[in-house]
């Protein structure tokens, strides 16, 4: 089963048992529905935890969730951490969007001299703009603003990007 990322714990939130968790989708209506089953995932670990969505508040780059049998701030302060996934089959994505996820090990591609500049490895969404993290083969990173001014063609199929290099850049 594979699965898509849709957030990060962060911490308690109340008296009954929420959580407050950052945004790492662009569709958290469709994703967040009472009753839906999700997957609570501590990467250090790998454990999963299967999780029964019971309430759901976004607040923009914050959600709060609440989840069945998760009543008291104790239970929610366990799943400081711990990623919510879904799985990618319950999770469709409309014509001409991709998953952010789906980007990680592609090459980055030099869009004018075609030379592979590196591979993705992340990325972040701590801004108002996405940004790819590339690694070069000497180890070093680069990011590169997610924006049509920087990002040519992507094909996932063959796992590269295009990118605009521009001066600095690398």
């Amino acid at each position: 089963m594979e699965f898509v990322r849709l957030g990060h714990i962060r911490k308690p939130f109340g008296v009954k048992g929420e959580v407050t968790c950052f945004s790492m989708t662009e569709f958290a209506k469709e994703r967040f529905k009472k009753g839906t089953t999700l997957s609570l995932l501590n990467e250090k670990s790998g454990e999963r935890k299967e999780v029964t969505l019971k309430s759901f508040r976004d607040s923009g780059s914050y959600y709060f969730l609440g989840f069945e049998g998760i009543d008291t701030p104790e239970q929610a302060e366990e799943l400081r951490g711990l990623y919510v996934e879904i799985d990618k089959e319950h999770a469709p994505i409309p014509e001409g969007y991709i998953r952010f996820q789906d980007l990680m090990g592609c090459k980055a591609i030099n869009k004018d001299t075609k030379e592979v500049l590196g591979t993705i490895v992340d990325v972040l969404s701590y801004s108002p703009t996405k940004n790819l993290r590339v690694k070069r083969e000497n180890g070093k990173t680069f990011t590169v603003p997610f924006v049509k001014q920087f990002i040519g063609e992507i094909d996932l199929e063959n796992k590269t990007v295009e990118i605009e290099v521009v001066e600095g850049l690398l």
